[in-house]
């Protein structure tokens, strides 16, 4: 079973720095990963990588935000 780099991002984080789901985060972190993938970056891995770093600048921009 193959699980998208979301999909695992989203799950790694979470599990890490023990947040649940933020409001849109998915949809937000899908058009992210999406144009890297049309830029090119194919690896599964790194896409996943690219993913975790994603979330936590939303979350430190959240946290800034409050």
């Amino acid at each position: 079973m193959h699980t998208l780099p979301v999909d695992r991002a989203l799950s790694i984080y979470g599990a890490l720095a023990d947040r649940s789901e933020r409001k849109g985060a998915r949809e937000r972190l899908s058009k992210h990963l999406m144009q890297l993938y049309i830029d090119g970056e194919r690896n599964q891995h790194r896409l996943t990588v690219h993913g975790l770093s994603y979330l936590r600048a939303l979350d430190r921009e959240n946290d800034s935000r409050n």
